[in-house]
């Protein structure tokens, strides 16, 4: 009887001092990739919106590699017409995108995303047939300009469908476009290389063109709705004021961002066929080996979705993007040109990817100001860059820039440190999703 008491107690102390270990889940229950990204495939009108956009992607990497190029070598535009001629492009897409923005969120549409894409394939089919600076200038400031739009459209459109489904799946999909558009300009500029080779500047337009048809195709026969986005933040700001405060660093961090980016994506064509002896097929490459690089940046994301805004990224993208045009601007050969394309892909997908989320996070009652809020920055940027690049361009030559684009990520980096710290939080669901919109009927 003491024994069997004894072991008794032995067994009970056993039982007592043994380390908890957690139930075992299924293989169904636990969470995979495959199915994080079937939620996300799932999500209404998004594959639609991710096809559209690869589209307009395509379209505008074909056309848009080579638009500085048929400027200077075929339209015979010195270096101050290109600056006017891109800083009315700029300035055009800035008030286009800023009304659209603004009418998306008075009035949820997918209307303005179709008039964007109309204008873009008018746009680049009058490219085909003139190189008159007038009409050029003419061409810039009404269809082109009006394309710019079609960018933030579709990041408004498909933040209302994801905010919907929650937070995680809202931010694989946002990286999931970013990454889509990144893989458009992996092939654009090499499909764009071979038509040029073919067809001169004429079949390039012509094909970004095409493109562009098959995404206005896609969104108006799958009758993209619009819908009204989360109105929770996922970041803990502190007061309104604050939220200001924060606009106002991110914007202009972003903005030096954008200006350092264009302002190298100018010179770059022009310094690779003239001074290191490259043709306009090594310029195609360059582009696309830069967009494909992007991809797995993007795609880490898409996996492992990052809190939106983080700084640390955005300044690791800042200093990758310095170093990339300090190594340039001494780069004796194409092939060392070639092979710096690896920071730049670093540079552009960190800080792409983590300034449009931000921007979201910052205004989400607001899903056309937030997307046209970093879709103006890219704008701005690209309207300083036009007004600098001419004169610029005119006095020290196009190689020269590269050094201010370094100088340019040196402010963003610094500008993006006096960002206050900011806590993330869960967002909560917002009944008002359920109100929909398809054109001016809410159903």
């Amino acid at each position: 009887m003491l024994l069997l008491t004894y072991l008794c107690q032995t067994e009970a102390l056993f039982w007592c001092h043994m380390p908890l270990v957690p139930p075992l889940r299924s293989l169904a229950e636990e969470p995979s990739h495959f199915r994080r990204l079937s939620t996300l495939a799932g999500a209404p009108c998004f594959l639609p919106l991710v096809s559209a956009i690869l589209f307009v992607g395509l379209g505008n990497a074909v056309g848009g590699s080579y638009l500085t190029l048929f400027v200077v070598d075929k339209a015979h535009l010195s270096a101050l017409s290109l600056g006017a001629f891109l800083t009315v492009y700029s300035l055009s897409g800035m008030i286009v995108s800023t009304s659209f923005g603004r009418w998306f969120d008075r009035t949820p549409s997918s209307i303005p995303l179709l008039l964007a894409l109309a204008m873009t394939v008018s746009g680049y089919t009058l490219l085909s047939v003139t190189t008159n600076f007038y009409l050029l200038l003419l061409i810039a400031g009404v269809p082109l300009g009006t394309s710019l739009a079609v960018f933030p459209q579709l990041f408004a459109l498909a933040k209302g469908h994801l905010d919907r489904v929650g937070t995680d799946t809202a931010e694989r999909g946002m990286a999931m476009m970013r990454a889509t558009w990144s893989i458009a300009w992996a092939v654009g500029p090499a499909l764009g290389a071979i038509v040029i080779s073919l067809f001169d500047f004429r079949g390039v337009f012509l094909t970004a063109a095409i493109c562009v048809v098959a995404a206005t195709v896609i969104v108006a026969s799958a009758r993209v709705i619009a819908l009204l986005p989360a109105a929770e933040t996922s970041l803990k700001l502190k007061s309104s004021r604050g939220t200001i405060r924060e606009a106002g660093f991110a914007a202009s961090s972003l903005t030096f961002f954008h200006m350092a980016m264009f302002m190298g994506s100018i010179a770059l064509p022009v310094v690779a066929t003239h001074d290191l002896g490259g043709t306009k097929a090594d310029v195609g490459l360059i582009f696309s080996v830069c967009a494909f690089l992007e991809v797995p940046v993007m795609f880490a994301f898409v996996l492992r979705p990052s809190a939106a805004g983080n700084r640390s990224w955005i300044s690791a993208g800042f200093l990758a993007f310095m170093l990339y045009f300090l190594i340039i601007t001494w780069s004796p050969s194409m092939s060392a040109l070639l092979a710096a394309q690896v920071l730049r892909a670093l540079g552009i997908g960190l800080i792409s990817y983590q300034g449009i989320s931000y921007m979201q996070a910052l205004l989400p009652n607001k899903a056309g100001a937030a997307a046209t809020l970093f879709s103006n920055t890219a704008n701005l940027g690209f309207l300083l860059a036009s007004l600098t690049t001419g004169e610029w361009a005119q006095a020290f030559g196009y190689r020269s820039m590269f050094l201010v684009c370094a100088f340019l990520s040196v402010l963003g980096f610094v500008t993006i440190q006096l960002q206050s710290r900011t806590i993330a939080r869960p967002r909560k669901p917002n009944p008002e999703c359920n109100r929909v919109r398809y054109g001016e009927a809410e159903i």
